[in-house]
């Protein structure tokens, strides 16, 4: 959506409406001096086409160029002490992670700003604030990619004992943790991680961990039932993490869509 004029509050609708009236009456039509057609600026060019500029129009521009570097030197600092943690978080390998930063940084300090000086009408000043918190929201979870799996994950956890797994270590001085276990009888029953996994009942025959029988069989079934629908909710959890990824990221699409251009004062 592009940028348009926005709906001004009644203070500075009224503002505009004097300042109207004075420019009404300075150009009137009893002191119109000629009129003429053709592009604009024409009015400036002598009939050799070189510019003509007076010296009131230099000393106009002389000062306002002193305005603007005015306003640059002091947003500057302003920008350097606003953005200094910002930046120091940005490394030139990041991806969409720098880029959050630096969105993050500038939507907070554009909502500040409006919150304090914003001079839109009442309800499309609350609009384009809360837009831009949501936006501020949804950039601040996708900042962490593994919190969605972390969230579902943990839902399913509850639903659940507290499994264990088996904790292997190698000659060479790698480890492994890997599997599903819970106490029964003098050992354990579970399933062991990675391909062609061992389930049933294990014990710790020398130092090994190694399948033996189980003292009761219906017991260790259901608890390798049970360590199946598990898995297969964790597997299922991390599948509504990405549609939860999915949907935040259509939803900040759709709002950049919609107020990028009328977030500005």
């Amino acid at each position: 959506m592009l940028s348009f004029s926005q709906p001004l509050d009644s203070k500075g609708y009224e503002k505009i409406t004097k300042n109207a009236e004075i420019e009404e009456t300075e150009f009137a039509d009893n002191k119109i001096k000629s009129q003429s057609i053709g592009k604009m600026f024409e009015d400036i060019l002598d009939e050799n086409g070189k510019r003509k500029v007076s010296l009131s129009l230099r000393l106009y521009w002389f000062w306002r160029d002193i305005k603007w570097l005015f306003y640059d030197v002091k947003y500057g600092i302003r920008n350097h002490i606003k953005w200094s943690k910002t930046m120091k978080k940005i490394r030139p390998w990041e991806g969409f992670d720098g880029l959050i930063h630096v969105m993050v940084t500038h939507l907070k300090d554009y909502i500040e700003t409006e919150e304090k000086y914003g001079h839109a009408e009442e309800d499309y000043r609350k609009n384009k604030i809360s837009t831009a918190k949501e936006t501020v929201d949804l950039l601040e979870k996708m900042r962490d990619p593994g919190a969605y799996i972390d969230k579902r994950r943990e839902e399913v956890k509850l639903r659940y004992p507290d499994y264990k797994g088996l904790n292997t270590e190698y000659l060479n001085g790698g480890s492994s943790f890997s599997g599903d276990f819970i106490v029964q009888s003098k050992g354990w029953a579970g399933k062991e991680g990675g391909n062609n996994p061992r389930a049933g009942y294990f014990e710790f025959v020398n130092g090994r961990f190694e399948l033996t029988k189980s003292p009761d069989q219906n017991e260790t079934n259901i608890i390798i039932l049970e360590i199946d629908r598990y898995r297969q909710d964790l597997s299922d959890a991390y599948k509504l993490a990405n549609e939860d990824s999915d949907r935040d990221f259509e939803r900040l699409g759709l709002l950049l869509k919609d107020n990028l251009y009328s977030w500005w004062d």
